[in-house]
């Protein structure tokens, strides 16, 4: 009699722990799946299938109660089986049939409902269908009505392009005619022109000659820099850098040209570019006509020494330093009359040479 209680409490007790497993797996997959997640067990598929996830883990809430109820009595029987309990015991199964009952209504209606949109879904289909048959009858009609208009208006289109074609043809015709007679008498002017212009050429090219037999008797003007001058004459050159020129051997403006920038810029304060800027400027002070500002204006202008001053254009270094002088003299470097003028720019290029 004792084996068989002992026997009775394990059963239920191992019954009560595997319910109070089960019910906490389905607890965290409740968590983290879902309330209306399907569940469908292994051992119990053929009974309980089909069935949601919160009433699969009520369901062995009720077990895990149940078996732990039946333990309980097994171990503490001694009278009878308590009324209360049994009741107890009856209510839990009466609720777990409830809860299967609900359970398949739930299913069924679900099914119901499926149905009922399946039903829906095909009746919008077919509507839609037998419209879009409508409404392709009455497409392709509208484009056979299309066809037919653009063939006539095609028809229309090419007999009057042709008519306008012809017309326009004949007045081209007349139109070419009369830009023929032009053209031959503007070639006849155009003739009298270029000998009218090679007349004119010649007589220039005798004035220039006069001009540069005049411009050859004058003096030219004296230079602002020579080569004896101290190296402190030349603009940007200051007592300190003057001192340090010394201490190479550089005394005059012509030793300072003929060193080389790198050895100044090697053994002074100033770098190589900063030496043959000087340089240049010292080269173009030294022609006659031009000053300090004149050949800093040179030098931004691109003109780095005497060679190049004496091969620019004319007017291409004209425009150029004249622009620069215009932002000289909004930076107040030089005023409106010192702008050189594309004669005296012409004298430096000469005077250059």
């Amino acid at each position: 009699m004792i084996t068989k209680k002992a026997l009775s409490v394990w059963f239920f007790a191992s019954a009560s722990f595997l319910s109070i497993l089960v019910s906490v797996v389905m607890a965290i997959r409740l968590i983290t799946e879902g309330a209306e997640t399907i569940v469908n067990p292994y051992l119990l598929g053929s009974i309980f299938s089909g069935i949601t996830l919160e009433i699969y883990l009520w369901l062995f809430v009720g077990l895990s109660l149940f078996f732990m109820a039946l333990t309980c009595i097994i171990i503490f029987r001694k009278p009878p089986p308590d009324p209360e309990i049994v009741k107890l015991l009856l209510k839990v199964g009466g609720n777990l049939a409830a809860l299967r009952k609900a359970q398949e209504a739930s299913v069924t209606e679900i099914a119901e409902q499926m149905e009922y949109g399946r039903k829906v879904n095909q009746n919008f289909f077919n509507t839609a269908f037998a419209d879009l048959k409508e409404d392709k009858k009455e497409v392709l009609d509208a484009v056979a009505n299309q066809e037919k208009t653009v063939k006539k208006v095609r028809s229309d289109l090419m007999s009057t392009v042709t008519s306008k074609a012809t017309e326009a043809g004949e007045k081209i015709g007349a139109d070419l005619k009369k830009q023929e007679t032009a053209v031959f008498g503007i070639k006849r002017l155009t003739e009298e022109a270029l000998a009218d212009i090679k007349n004119q050429r010649a007589e220039l090219e005798e004035i220039r000659a006069r001009l540069e037999r005049l411009e050859g008797n004058m003096a030219p003007s004296q230079a602002e820099l020579t080569s004896l001058d101290n190296p402190e004459e030349i603009k940007g050159i200051g007592p300190a850098l003057g001192k340090e020129l010394r201490s190479l051997g550089i005394t005059s403006v012509g030793e300072f040209l003929i060193t080389d920038p790198e050895l100044i810029g090697e053994k002074t304060r100033v770098s190589n570019e900063m030496a043959e800027n000087l340089q240049g400027l010292a080269q173009l002070m030294m022609v006659p006509g031009v000053t300090s500002s004149d050949a800093e204006l040179l030098i931004d202008a691109g003109v780095k020494s005497r060679k190049e001053l004496s091969s620019q254009d004319l007017i291409v270094i004209s425009r150029n330093v004249r622009e620069l002088a215009k932002i000289y003299v909004d930076q107040g470097k030089i005023s409106n009359e010192e702008i050189p003028t594309i004669e005296k720019i012409a004298s430096w290029i000469r005077n250059a040479r």
